[in-house]
């Protein structure tokens, strides 16, 4: 919270920005400076534009699970992307199914409309800004349904596991599954010299890693049957989650 502003509550959600966005702020004025100021300005707009997409995506997350009862601490903005802090570390799976799903169906409908609307001017290309942020979306929420936990993807493979077998082992093999996508990312993201996609493969997996660790540790004290989740006494635990 020390690092990060504030922007304001949006649906009684706050909504912040964590200090280190200002690099990516300073990329784009960089990247674009040798265009002149109406390249700078262009550029700057059109990441603002993303990230406002990056926001929308994770209400997407926040305002499914509130449909459920679930409360969203807040959601924060950090360079790679978003995240929405949810209360509680697991739900029950057909709930974190449709949690974890909202927020690529959000991306979807965005770039759906995006692409409606740059067809309006007839370019769809990702030349265009409408265009361009219309294969933003896309991109955004095919990435995020890649079954590396604990992305989306990997959160919506875990819940179909917690069905069958429970959280402890779901989120153990989910984990396991993440890691592996997590290092073929970063050695594509190495081999081919792309830096941040290097060090999203790296947050993954540490994420990948801390999440199977937090499991092994709560479900040694607690139940790992699913059907007790909501009638265990403290469950779900408070402790924001991240999407």
């Amino acid at each position: 919270m020390q690092w990060s502003w504030s922007l304001g509550r949006l649906f009684g959600i706050e909504t912040r920005v964590h200090a280190s966005f200002v690099l990516v702020l300073l990329w784009a004025v960089l990247s674009s400076y040798g265009g002149g100021p109406a390249a700078v300005i262009y550029g700057l707009a059109f990441l603002v534009a993303v990230f406002a997409s990056v926001v929308a995506h994770e209400f997407g997350h926040a305002l499914t699970a509130r449909s459920y009862g679930i409360a969203t601490r807040q959601i924060l903005l950090l360079p790679i992307g978003g995240v929405a802090q949810i209360e509680g570390a697991h739900m029950p799976p057909r709930e974190e199914f449709m949690v974890a799903l909202a927020g690529p169906v959000v991306s979807f409908l965005l770039s759906g409309l995006f692409f409606a609307l740059s067809a309006l001017t007839g370019d769809l290309s990702p030349h265009s800004f409408l265009g361009a942020l219309a294969w933003a979306n896309l991109g955004l929420g095919a990435f995020n349904l890649l079954p590396a936990f604990p992305m989306d993807g990997g959160r919506v493979f875990r819940a179909l596991l917690s069905a069958r077998m429970g959280p402890l082992r779901a989120t153990e093999i989910a984990a396991a599954v993440g890691k592996f996508a997590a290092f073929g990312l970063g050695a594509y993201a190495i081999a081919s010299g792309r830096t941040m996609m290097t060090v999203v493969a790296v947050f993954l997996w540490f994420a990948a890693n801390g999440e199977a660790g937090l499991a092994a540790r709560r479900y040694s004290r607690g139940t790992d049957d699913p059907a007790q989740w909501r009638r265990t006494s403290g469950f779900p635990p408070r402790g924001g989650r991240g999407w």
